[in-house]
This record gives C-alpha cells, sequence and structure tokens, in this order.
C-alpha cells in the first residue's frame, strides 16, 4: 500500500514541474491530490498494522483501489506528454502536428480534467474516514537495512542439511534391500509442510551408492495436478505434445526390465483409480525398483503405498539449535553473549523442530542485524501471537513477511501468480517488477535492474526463495518457492491478485494482477476485467487448444490498463495492428509463437515498452522501423528467419539487452561490419548487453566502430577483430571496463602487423569483472572457409620460393604474437583463461599473477618450448589443460618431464598424447603448425632425422605448399606413412629422430 501511495505521489511531483500541467489546467487539481495523498499516507502504516480491524481494513481496500485509478490516470497523463515530446522532425512540422491536433488536446483536457476531479472526491471521502478511524501519523518507513550478503547465502543448501543423518540411513536400507522379491515397491514419506521431506528424499536421491544400485533414476515434481500424461512425460525426459498412447509406449519401453528409482515429490492426489493406472505402467521395471512418494497426505499414503510408510519428525532441539545457528550468526559461530544465546533458544524451541519455520526466522534475526532487545521483543512479543493462532509454524513463516519493506512486500506477493513448484528465472522475474513499477529509485543512480537484483538477493537472504541454481560465474540464475511460502504469498495478496487454474474463477472488479492456465474463459470482455494490469498466460500448462483467435485478442486489447501481457506459445499468426491502444504497456512476451511472421508497425507506438521478447519464433523475418525509444530489453534468440536489424535502431538510447543482432549478408570474400551508426543505441549509461550471435553460417567478420563508447556494456561474449582496420579495431575494447562474464577475442592474427601498439595499450587490464577470457589466433573450419586471406597467406601462395627469415617475420610471428600476448594482460581477478592458436615460443610472466585463477587451457600452440617458473604461484589454479601443443607435452611429462616441477601442485593436469592427425591438415594453413615445429627443433643441433607423417584422411600436399614447406626448415625427408612413437624419446636430452 505505502509503495503505490509513494508512486503516486512521485508521479504528482513530477507534473507540478512539468508544463502540460499548464497547458490542461491542471496545476491546481494536481497540487490538491498531492495534499491529500500525503496526509493519507501519513497513517498507512499504522492502518496496515490494525488490519485485524474489519472497519480499518474495508478502509484499506477503498484507498488502495482509489490509489490504483490514480496511477493509472497520471500514467495515461505521462504517456500523453511523452508522446509530444517524441514528435518527429523539425519545429516547424511539430508546430503543424501540435495545431491540427488542437481539437484532440481540448477535448483529451477536459476527459482528464474529470478523472482528476472524480478521484480528488473519492480521496478525500476516504481522508475523512480517517479521522473517525483515530489512526496516527507514523514516521516514514526507512530502508531495511540488510547486512552485506554472504557467499553461499543464508539457505542451506542440500550438502549442508543438519540432522538428517538417520533418517537417510534408515530410507537407504529400504533401498539397496538385495532381498527383490516383487518388481516395484512404493515407499511413502509422510510429514507437515516445511520438515524437509523433499530435502530427505533429494539427499537419499543423489547418494553415490544409489545411484550406482539403480540402473534408472527419474525425479518428478508432481504437486496438485495429477496428469498422468505429464507425469510420464517427465519421467522419459520430453517436452513434445504427444498423444498418451505414444507417451505410455514411451515410458513403458524406457523401464522395461531395468531396476529403477522414482521419487515422486510432493503428491497430492487421493483419487486410487488415477494412482492405479499410473501404477500400471510402471510395473513393467525390473525387480528391486523403488518408488518413493513424498506427501502430507495419510490418505496418499495408504492408497499408494506397498511399504510402511515412514513418518518424518521435526528436529530434536540439539540439531535445531545447530541449524538455527548456522543461519542467524555469522559463520555459524554462536556470539559470547549468554543473555542473547539464552533467548535464541527460546525462539528455537517455539518453532517445533520444523528445519524451514528454523531457517526462516534465523534468516530474519540475521538479515535485520537485530540486537539482544529485539531478539527479547521476538520472542515474548512476537511468538506470543503466535501461540494463539492454529496454525502456528505457517505464522512463523509470516513473520518474515510481516518485517519486510513495502516494496518488498510487493516483489515477494507478484510470486503467487505464478504456480506451486515454478522456476523463476531471475532476469526475468526483475524484469516484470521493473515494468510493473516495483522499483524504488535508488540514491546512487543505478539502472532499475541493479536495484531489482538487490531486492531479490534480499528476498533469498530472507529464505523466502529456495533451490537455486548457479550459473559458472556463481551466480544466481533461477530459484523456487518453498510451497508453505508460497502459500504465504498467496494469503498476502488480498483482492488484487487471481491465478485461473483449469475451472472458471470469478475475476473481481478489483483485481489487478492476473495469470491463468487457461484462454476458455477470455473470448469474451468480462466488464470486471477492464482494470487488469497484468495478464500472464502459462502457456506451458494451458488447459485444452491453446490457439488465440480474435475474440481472445478482442478481449486482450480491452484491458486498457495492462502493464504486462505475456502470451507465451500460443501459436500466434498475427498481431492486431490495434495493440497500440494498450499504451500503457511495459512488458511483451511473445515468445515460442512458432508461426509469428511479422510484427504490425503499431508495436512502434507502444511509447512504454520496456521488454519485447520474441525468442524462438522461428518464423519471424523483420521487426518494424523505428522501435520505441523505451525499449530496455530485447530478445531475439532463435529467430532462425531474420535477416537484418530495423531502419532507425540506432536511436534506441535505453537498450541494455540484445540477444542477437544481424548485418546484411553479402556475397564473397568482403569483410563484413555492423553499421557504423549503431553505436547511437549505446548510451554509455544505459547500454549492458551486447550479445552477438554467432552461429554457423554466421556472416558477422567484425565489430562495429564506436563499441569503445559503450562504458556500461556488461555483455559481450564474443569480439572478432578486422584485420583491416587500424590495431585490428583491438581499442575498441578500451573503455569497456564494465565487462563481465565471459569474453572471446578471435583472430589474434590479424594483429601481428600492430603488435608493439597493441602490447603498449593493455586494453584487457582493468576489467576486473571478467570471470573468463579467451584468445584465439586461428579459427575453426567454418570460419576460414570464409575468412579472406592476409597480405602474408597471399604471399606465401604468390611467391612460394620465399626464405625462411621473412617467413619468420611476416608469416609464424613468433615474436609478433609474443608482444600481443603480453599485451592482453588481464586482471588478476580472472578465472578462466584459453590461449588457443598462440604462435610465440614463451608465455608472458603476467601469468603467475593471476592469483584468481581455477582453469587454464593452452591448445595448438605447437611453438611453445616451456612454461614460464610463475606457474608455481598459481596456488588457486585447479585445472590445466594443454592439447596438441607438442613441445609442451615433452616438458611437462609426469614426473620426469622438465616442467613438471612448475605444475605439479595442481590438482587436475591433463595432457593428451601429441597426435599428427590433430594437426589441422587445410590449405593454405598447413604448413603452420608443421614449419613452426620444424624450426622450434633448429636448436637442437644433434637432430639427424624429421619425418612429416599425414593422417591417411588428409588431402595432397599441393606443389606450392610442399615449396613452401622445404624452403622454410633445412630437412628434407619426405612425407611417410606413420612412424613409431618410439622414435621420440622423452628422456633423451639429444634426440636423434622426431616424427610428427
Amino acid at each position: 500500500m505505502e509503495a503505490i501511495a509513494r508512486t503516486v505521489l512521485q508521479k504528482l511531483s513530477s507534473f507540478a514541474q512539468e508544463e502540460f500541467g499548464v497547458i490542461w489546467n491542471l496545476q491546481d487539481d494536481v497540487q490538491r491530490m498531492r495534499s491529500t495523498v500525503s496526509a493519507i499516507k501519513a497513517v498507512l502504516l499504522d492502518a496496515e498494522a490494525k488490519t485485524n480491524n474489519l472497519q480499518i481494513s474495508n478502509w484499506l481496500e477503498e484507498l488502495k483501489d482509489v490509489l490504483y485509478d490514480a496511477d493509472d490516470l497520471l500514467d495515461d497523463l505521462s504517456t500523453e506528454a511523452l508522446k509530444r515530446k517524441l514528435m518527429v522532425g523539425n519545429s516547424i512540422l511539430r508546430e503543424v502536428q501540435i495545431f491540427f491536433s488542437f481539437s484532440n488536446q481540448i477535448v483529451y483536457g477536459l476527459k482528464l480534467g474529470h478523472g482528476m476531479k472524480a478521484i480528488q472526491k473519492r480521496l478525500e471521502d476516504i481522508a475523512k474516514i480517517k479521522i473517525t478511524l483515530q489512526l496516527t501519523d507514523r514516521p516514514l518507513e526507512t530502508p531495511i537495512a540488510y547486512r552485506e550478503q554472504r557467499q553461499t547465502y543464508s539457505f542451506v543448501s542440500k550438502d549442508e542439511v543438519i540432522g538428517r543423518e538417520e533418517e537417510k540411513e534408515f530410507l537407504k536400507s529400504y533401498l539397496l534391500d538385495t532381498n527383490e522379491t516383487v518388481n516395484v515397491s512404493v515407499v511413502p514419506i509422510i510429514g507437515i509442510g516445511g520438515l524437509g521431506k523433499t530435502t530427505l528424499a533429494q539427499l537419499v536421491y543423489n547418494d553415490n551408492a544409489v545411484q550406482r544400485y539403480f540402473q534408472q533414476t527419474m525425479w518428478v515434481c508432481v504437486s496438485e495436478e495429477f496428469d498422468i500424461r505429464k507425469i510420464a512425460q517427465k519421467m522419459i525426459g520430453s517436452d513434445k505434445d504427444s498423444e498418451i498412447e505414444q507417451v505410455q509406449q514411451d515410458l513403458r519401453n524406457k523401464i522395461r526390465r531395468k531396476k529403477y528409482l522414482l521419487v515422486l515429490d510432493d503428491v497430492w492426489n487421493e483419487d486410487r483409480e488415477l494412482w492405479l493406472k499410473l501404477m500400471s505402467l510402471l510395473m513393467e521395471g525390473g525387480k528391486g525398483s523403488i518408488i518413493i512418494v513424498t506427501t502430507r497426505s495419510r490418505t496418499v499414503a495408504k492408497i499408494m503405498g506397498t511399504l510402511p510408510p515412514f513418518f518424518l519428525k521435526g528436529l530434536d532441539l540439539e540439531r535445531s539449535w545447530k541449524l538455527f545457528s548456522r543461519v542467524a550468526f555469522d559463520g555459524g559461530e554462536e556470539p559470547n553473549d549468554r543473555e542473547l544465546l539464552a533467548i535464541g533458544r527460546g525462539i528455537v524451541k517455539r518453532c517445533a523442530g520444523v528445519p524451514l519455520a528454523i531457517r526462516t526466522i534465523g534468516s530474519l534475526l540475521y538479515s535485520r542485524n537485530l540486537g539482544q532487545s529485539d531478539w527479547l521483543y521476538f520472542k515474548e512479543v512476537e511468538f506470543s501471537k503466535i501461540d494463539q493462532q492454529k496454525d502456528k509454524i505457517f505464522a512463523i513463516l509470516k513473520l518474515s513477511y510481516d518485517h519486510l519493506p513495502s516494496f518488498l512486500k510487493n516483489c515477494f506477493a507478484y510470486c503467487s501468480l505464478f504456480p506451486k513448484g515454478f522456476k523463476f528465472d531471475k532476469k526475468t522475474l526483475i524484469q516484470l517488477w521493473v515494468a510493473e513499477g516495483f522499483i524504488q529509485p535508488s540514491n546512487d543512480n543505478r539502472c532499475e535492474e541493479d536495484v531489482g537484483h538487490e531486492y531479490f538477493m534480499n528476498l533469498l537472504s530472507m529464505s523466502l526463495f529456495q533451490d537455486v541454481t548457479i550459473d559458472d560465474y556463481g551466480d544466481v540464475s533461477t530459484c523456487k518457492m518453498h510451497d508453505l511460502i508460497h502459500d504465504l504469498a498467496q494469503l498476502v495478496v488480498g483482492k488484487e491478485y487471481a491465478m485461473v487454474e483449469g475451472k472458471k474463477g470469478n475475476i473481481g472488479n478489483r483485481i489487478r494482477y492476473l495469470s491463468s492456465r487457461t484462454l476458455s474463459h477470455f473470448a469474451q470482455t468480462p466488464s470486471s476485467s477492464h482494470k487488469l494490469r497484468t495478464f500472464i498466460i502459462l502457456g506451458q500448462q494451458l488447459y485444452g487448444s491453446k490457439c488465440l483467435d480474435l475474440l481472445h485478442f478482442h478481449f486482450f486489447l480491452s484491458l486498457k490498463c495492462l502493464r504486462v501481457l505475456t502470451l507465451c506459445g500460443l501459436d500466434i499468426v498475427t498481431i492486431p495492428t490495434s495493440i497500440k491502444e494498450l499504451k500503457h504497456l511495459r512488458y511483451l512476451d511473445l515468445s515460442k509463437n512458432h508461426f509469428l511472421l511479422n510484427l504490425p508497425p503499431d508495436v512502434s507506438s507502444l511509447h512504454n515498452l520496456q521488454t519485447l521478447k520474441l525468442s524462438q519464433c522461428f518464423r519471424l523475418k523483420e521487426l518494424p522501423s523505428h522501435m520505441n525509444k523505451s525499449l530496455r530489453h530485447l530478445e531475439l534468440n532463435e529467430c532462425e528467419r531474420m535477416t537484418c536489424m530495423p531502419c532507425g535502431f540506432g536511436q534506441l538510447t535505453n537498450l541494455q539487452t540484445l540477444t542477437h543482432f544481424l548485418v546484411d549478408n553479402r556475397e564473397g570474400f568482403e569483410m563484413k561490419h555492423m553499421p557504423n551508426g549503431w553505436e547511437e543505441s549505446g548510451n554509455p549509461r544505459t547500454q549492458t548487453h551486447f550479445l552477438l550471435d554467432h552461429t554457423e553460417g554466421s556472416e558477422i567478420m567484425c565489430m562495429p566502430c564506436g563499441l569503445r563508447h559503450l562504458t556500461c556494456l556488461q555483455t559481450l561474449p564474443h569480439f572478432l577483430l578486422d584485420c583491416k582496420s587500424i590495431s585490428g579495431g583491438i581499442r575498441e575494447l578500451s573503455g569497456l571496463n564494465s565487462l563481465r562474464g565471459k569474453l572471446e577475442i578471435k583472430w589474434l592474427d590479424s594483429l601481428r602487423y600492430y603488435a608493439e601498439e597493441v602490447e603498449s595499450a593493455k586494453v584487457l587490464l582493468d576489467k576486473q569483472h571478467l570471470q573468463e577470457l579467451e584468445l584465439r589466433w586461428w579459427n575453426d573450419e567454418n570460419e576460414v572457409r570464409n575468412l579472406p586471406l592476409s597480405k602474408s597467406e597471399l604471399m606465401f601462395l604468390e611467391f612460394p620460393s620465399a626464405d625462411r627469415r621473412k617467413f619468420n617475420q611476416e608469416f609464424c610471428g613468433c615474436g609478433e604474437d609474443e608482444n600481443i600476448l603480453e599485451g592482453l594482460q588481464p586482471h588478476d581477478s580472472i578465472k578462466k583463461l584459453v590461449i588457443d592458436g598462440y604462435c610465440g615460443r614463451r608465455l608472458p610472466d603476467w601469468i603467475g599473477n593471476l592469483s584468481s585463477l581455477l582453469s587454464l587451457e593452452i591448445n595448438n600452440c605447437n611453438a611453445l618450448i616451456s612454461l614460464p617458473e610463475g606457474f608455481r604461484n598459481l596456488i588457486s589454479l585447479k585445472r590445466l589443460r594443454i592439447y596438441n601443443c607438442s613441445l609442451l607435452e615433452i616438458r611437462c611429462a609426469r614426473t620426469n618431464g622438465e616442467d613438471w616441477p612448475k605444475i605439479a601442485h595442481i590438482p587436475k593436469v591433463l595432457i593428451p598424447p601429441f597426435t599428427p592427425s590433430l594437426f589441422r591438415w587445410r590449405q593454405p594453413f598447413i604448413f603452420l603448425s608443421i614449419t613452426i615445429f620444424l624450426q622450434c627443433l633448429g636448436d637442437w643441433d644433434c637432430l639427424s632425422r624429421a619425418t612429416v607423417t599425414a593422417p591417411p584422411s588428409a588431402p595432397p600436399l599441393s606443389t606450392n605448399t610442399r615449396s613452401l614447406l622445404m624452403a622454410s626448415t633445412t630437412y628434407n625427408s619426405p612425407p611417410t606413412l606413420m612412424m613409431p612413437k618410439e622414435d621420440l624419446n622423452p628422456l633423451s636430452d639429444t634426440p636423434r629422430t622426431i616424427t610428427v
């Protein structure tokens, strides 16, 4: 409530300073409304603390409704003002446009004035009632002072489960019983919500002995809907929309005569007939197969179980305290404060051994950084209220919600729109919060998405999210909600939120946020739904037909206040032009509509649109020209038929995420560029993502000019160098110090003419957020096929008699590559480094300073003769892989190689045996690897013979290539078939025969 009031006040304050208030004669109305809302807002905290009073509760509902209406009206005014600002053309044209729309402006101003006065009248009536309710002013809510997030967060991961060792071993005895008399046995785990039934099942399921014992292991989260076809599809790992006959046949084939373990998690179905139908399919398994069922219902256990049920109990006091200490105290260490510990033990006792309640309360006490007096208040006051309630565990969980600030309450409540067991994508959830206006302005000029990330992590720290997945860089990618926490979210949302299941639900006139698993109820427009702000179709679990027809579109387009519209996977073919009427729309998800051909130009009229998702619209050919400037996130993954980006794309100055960028294809070997004007799309303060889609057949051969100005760019997976530009375009990286995640730089061989300049530039040294760096000289086969020949390559094709000195200087580039790699020194925080195709003889000394390095790969570097001494300093390095580096293979041979002592401390060293067939036998590049290797052997004066061996599948060498090879080496041995590997004696300091 306080959040929507704050939003309304912010908009009123903004309009008071704008010219538009004067144009529409609204200054007095705006000022009067500001005063009324401010007076009401002052008593909101007091009112929300007294919601047990029915009169106050009803007063709050009326207030909330009028505030939403006020926000919609003010947003309408804001959009109209934005349209005036965005009028294109010169000043004369703008005046003409304003003149001819003057009558419309008068009509709009009158309509707006009536709306403002009607809302002001409702607000004044509500303000009068607050006096009779005896509500008092309270100080403004201050942002919650959360502690800095721990690296492991405050939730307990699966490998940190406390107090379930005995239960785990008991269940394992069921599973590993070798006295197999029946094909399939079912063991139920019964317990109240939050006891850890799922966690216990996960512990057993992931046990190494259990995994080895069963031929098949499968996990299915069933939840409230017991759909046999969906359960079977999850078991076989299929997401195809197949008929039940095909699904059951595939399932039976998968498990037939195999000993399997199946976990059916969170089962609620009490229909015995449904279970017997599923069980008839599961009986195909081999003897000793086990099904674990987790449930809260004894009836479910009785219907499904064949073995005695396992009743899960709460943790004893000692184990409860151990779990509480882990989440409530820094590092799990008890403080030296006896009184605080005594209070804590009293709190833990009230949690009744329920792990979810213990974690939630412990996380709350930790995150708020509360002292002894606060802990005592929790024990004596808050828990005394809980003791009076029937469901004490649920009341304990609600404490966490009650202590959230209003802006986090909105974000938490929003999760009630999604079903139990839903996997939330963090980035998508934050985009939705931004679109709904839940993110408060930041005092430190951070973008709303960064503030949203902080909100998410705060909810996670309170144990309101769980089951997180972590990406390659240690950041949270997805999460889930515990069923009890989801129930809590549905309880606290009141009348504003609704999720429609299979059956038709009543859409009340105060519902603002709606999600549905069906389309069948929305062909006609209910008059009560015109205030909806959010409509989300949960496309993956639709009931009945999922095809979207014109009647459905008529319903959606009648929702004039929509901020969020998700129409994912509905086989949409066309979008009506009337979509422009949804002028409040911020978030539009049309992804997975495989038959969508194009978007109408009217999409460009959605001046508030922030997020547009079109991924997996396989037939989409193009985007509308002149996309709206408000766009922040444009997702185009797997839009395979798109050929180019729209005109005016350079004006998207707020763009943060772009997952796919296309340029026109051209024939021949001409170097491909992105348009030089594109950098206008990169407002240095707003653009944060540029994801280059580098799939097979891609014609993008270099990066655009002006990239260095995007100083806030965060995502740039690939950087392609251009041999035709000065310094190969490497200086475009100089200003991109906000890059994070992975960066791959390709075609570094094009920098050899500018090696000294690259060495001095140090373009990567300040990029402290980078996690992974890949430096590649030569290209894979698909890239080489389209790569234009460089000057040095052409020289060797045209002048086969080139001498060895010229070959060294202009083709091999040993010295130049060493300069280049020296200049590409990354920040010492880098965690993974890949060096591929490097032609230098030595690695730079800076490698020994990479104190955070965890993984290092050195591939296809046949000129390398040794590793630097600094390798001994890489104490964090966990994995070293040396691949196709012929000399290093000898030097790094385990135990007896000269360089082995430098790397012996690394836990995982991978050095595959050097194999001739690993060379890239392509022309004109074939002589590169061979010649570098042979030249490097020139230091071994006693070498008497070197044999080059081609694999049977290698193409014959051309005359030019043979001449080049012979001209560049003193060894004239003709190519032969494979020679014995024993000719190369790694123990000898003076080898006499080398076979390549």
